[in-house]
């Protein structure tokens, strides 16, 4: 197991407590028996924040850094977890049932993945569409019922999300009504496809078929039609649905390691429109602080427009976001760069 440096998370974690670093959130069910109630809770805690930790994990990671988090304690773990808020439990004498908000600090999250040497991504959100379909014990399939149980699931659901994944419940609406048959979507065609997809304003479509009559859960993803599936090991489908998004899988993922950011070097031209010279001496003292800015020259100035130029060892995104967060806006024009 690769090494931690415990100094390093514990100074992070008590400064981000000071300055109130971001964190990313996702939101776990748990449902554990065992010999008291007391054990039961402190058991779906553990799993919970692991869950939770993993989920967040594929927001900025990839598989490789779960399998090294996976390798630490329980304790180690709560390191990096900022905070559980409980969005609904209840018990019994020897069972815990919770639907828990599990918040991750990044910053302690990011300072284990770059000390370890793991892949640090950047990955554009997917807007993914769910169609719930349900197969009864005789076999009949429904979409649209409203005691329809697996879709009912996925509206008590706030937050549908698997890594860069976002999910989203198709809409019961005339337009999806009318084109959608239960006993033919699961094997749609690629025209049906290639209808709904510009209907709901989506490229990934996956029809999640929950078979009572199987006691399988079936993921088919279109337009690649690949098949997975698990079987159905809890009563509960809110259970079964935080188990089946970690295996869904995009046919269009587009990943950037921070091994090609830290290839990626740039001269930016820039032309900057300055209401009084303070702004300007404002906007050059931000860029000189940005470490990943160098060489910053002037080229000209004259009538309140000053062009200027720099290298930047880093991408744009992060740039944009730097200089937005002061209140700035960074636009390609071509061949130079606009600050406003």
């Amino acid at each position: 197991m690769k090494n931690i440096t415990l100094s390093i998370i514990f100074s992070l974690f008590f400064i981000s407590l000071c300055q109130a670093s971001p964190t990313y959130n996702a939101e776990i069910s748990v449902d554990v028996t065992s010999s008291n109630v007391a054990d039961a809770k402190k058991q779906a805690l553990n799993e919970a924040t692991r869950k939770g930790l993993n989920e967040v994990i594929l927001t900025i990671s990839t598989e490789e850094t779960i399998a090294e988090m996976n390798k630490l304690n329980d304790n180690q773990i709560q390191h990096f977890i900022s905070g559980i808020q409980v969005l609904m439990e209840k018990s019994s004498s020897i069972r815990y049932i919770a639907n828990l908000k599990i918040e991750v600090n990044k910053e302690i999250l990011t300072a284990f993945i770059k000390e370890n040497n793991l892949p640090l991504i950047i990955s554009q959100t997917q807007h993914s569409l769910i169609i719930p379909l349900l197969e009864k014990e005789d076999g009949s399939l429904d979409i649209w019922a409203n005691d329809n149980i697996w879709r009912n699931a996925f509206l008590e659901k706030s937050n549908l999300q698997s890594g860069y994944l976002k999910f989203y419940n198709i809409e019961k609406n005339l337009g999806n009504i009318s084109s959608i048959d239960a006993t033919t979507i699961y094997n749609m065609t690629p025209s049906k496809f290639a209808e709904l997809s510009s209907f709901n304003n989506t490229e990934n479509i996956f029809v999640l078929k929950y078979s009572l009559k199987d006691n399988k859960v079936y993921i088919k993803s279109f337009p690649s039609e690949k098949i997975i599936e698990t079987n159905i090991d809890t009563d509960s489908p809110s259970l079964m649905i935080d188990k089946i998004l970690p295996l869904i899988k995009s046919d269009k993922k587009q990943i950037t390691t921070t091994n090609d950011i830290l290839e990626s070097v740039e001269k930016f031209e820039i032309i900057y429109t300055y209401p009084n010279l303070s702004q300007w001496v404002n906007l050059k003292s931000l860029l000189e602080k940005e470490p990943l800015v160098e060489n910053l020259k002037i080229i000209s100035m004259a009538n309140k427009k000053i062009h200027f130029n720099f290298i930047y060892k880093g991408i744009l995104e992060k740039l944009q976001t730097t200089l937005s967060l002061n209140g700035y806006t960074l636009r390609n024009n071509g061949e130079y760069y606009v600050i406003n």
